[in-house]
């Protein structure tokens, strides 16, 4: 994959600051530049930075006098060396795998840019947001009518969501506007999607966004000023609807074109009762491990089961679906044949009412068949998997698996490992058959 620069402006950041850069150098995807470009803060900001940059040579430290954030990012822009380009506020952090999952549904697709749902932070709630409700790859004129029906959603507007190809910033000198302070961000997305043929879009959560106190989202709330507002914004708004339609098509839109003022955004807040909302770091247990259940007899058996399950959830967040589905999924995908309801409570490790209500809905959804059905017989019920389609998405959990195991390994090492790994679980499969 490719190097991937990741912009960060920092502002008087100090007690956010590290928790941010940790995310960015936990990061899946290795091959990464982390800018910190420092505002001129008045706090610690600078000597933390500088400390990172001791000792790790990916972090690039800037510091300058206060000039705003759009100034800000565009000096990083003209440092990056970067294929492509990440935004990340020192408020927020990154999911493990962000920069990987968005590099790859841009790489693969062949796409000029990628975008991801994300999570939004209040408090200690949390809740995943999205507006486009299914993955795959969108034709710009497919992603424009999406963003027609919540055009004020951040979603679409910020940038944080989003990997943008270094070179077609370049070639057309997109930059921030730094003579606004509202909706730049938005202002340079929409210049940068008229150079852009298609979008990649990942619905799994690229981004955990925290709400700041004395935010413009909380500011804004007020209708008259965010349309005094939103006015400097409706110029760039329409000329890039004006670009990419006929003129047909742009006339039959124009009315829902200056909609945009009126709009409100439908993801800014992460409200206790809604259904997506849930405490922060809340997630399901998930201790299966492909080909390793022995493995967890073994020191390093939980660490690694860990690290499968933050993989597989990935998984279940891109196919909306619950934990404990897709690790019921994957198990009968690698079991390769019929399998009972007691056997998937065994390998997964679930209750036998989850893993009945979890089959029930997989089999709706045509995922997974009822096969030998005969009542009154107890144990005679047995399923199918079929869901082939999903395939790809096992294999590739397999692959990053075995990736951030085997980083810094060598072939010889890999191989030694497989050797010396055999003969430990052939010593323990004796002392079991031998008592």
């Amino acid at each position: 994959m490719s190097k991937v620069s990741i912009i960060v402006p920092v502002y008087n950041g100090e007690k956010v600051l590290k928790r941010c850069v940790e995310s960015l150098l936990n990061q899946d995807h290795k091959d990464i530049e982390i800018i910190l470009v420092d505002d001129g803060s008045k706090d610690s900001s600078f000597e933390i930075i500088s400390e990172y940059a001791e000792k790790d040579e990916r972090i690039v430290p800037i510091h300058k006098e206060n000039s705003g954030v759009s100034s800000t990012r565009n000096l990083a822009l003209s440092k990056a060396k970067g294929d492509y380009i990440q935004f990340v506020d020192v408020d927020d952090w990154l999911p493990f795998d962000s920069t990987k999952l968005l590099v790859r549904a841009l790489e693969e697709n062949d796409c000029d840019m990628a975008i991801g749902d994300f999570y939004r932070v209040v408090d200690e709630t949390v809740s995943r947001k999205g507006s486009i409700k299914k993955g795959g790859v969108m034709s710009l004129v497919e992603y424009a009518d999406k963003m027609l029906l919540t055009p004020a959603d951040f979603y679409y507007g910020v940038l944080w969501n989003k990997l943008y190809k270094k070179q077609l910033i370049d070639a057309y000198q997109i930059r921030m506007d730094e003579t606004i302070s509202y909706s730049e961000d938005t202002i340079f997305n929409l210049q940068y999607l008229t150079h852009v043929n298609k979008i990649a879009v990942t619905k799994s959560p690229v981004y955990y966004y925290v709400k700041t106190e004395g935010s413009l989202v909380m500011k804004n709330l007020n209708l008259q000023s965010t349309i005094k507002q939103k006015s400097t914004v409706i110029k760039y708004y329409n000329d890039f609807y004006k670009k990419i339609l006929d003129k047909d098509e742009y006339e039959a839109r124009k009315p829902i074109i200056y909609g945009y003022l009126l709009s409100v955004s439908t993801d800014a807040f992460s409200i206790p009762v809604i259904d997506d909302t849930k405490k922060l770091g809340e997630k399901e247990g998930f201790r299966f491990i492909p080909d390793e259940r022995i493995a967890s007899e073994l020191q390093y058996g939980r660490l690694s089961e860990n690290v499968f399950e933050r993989i597989l959830n990935t998984v279940a967040l891109s196919l909306s679906l619950e934990l404990n589905e897709t690790k019921i999924l994957y198990f009968m995908y690698k079991k390769g044949e019929k399998c009972t309801i007691e056997e998937i409570c065994e390998m997964c490790r679930i209750s036998t009412a989850a893993a009945t209500m979890a089959i029930a809905k997989l089999v709706t959804l045509s995922y997974v068949k009822v096969k030998e059905v005969k009542l009154f017989e107890e144990g005679k019920i047995s399923y199918e998997y079929h869901a082939h389609q999903l395939d790809k998405h096992f294999d590739k959990a397999e692959e990053d698996y075995r990736s951030l195991c085997y980083e810094g390994l060598s072939i010889d090492d890999i191989a030694a490992y497989a050797r010396i790994r055999k003969q430990i679980f052939a010593n323990m499969k004796k002392a079991i058959e031998e008592n």
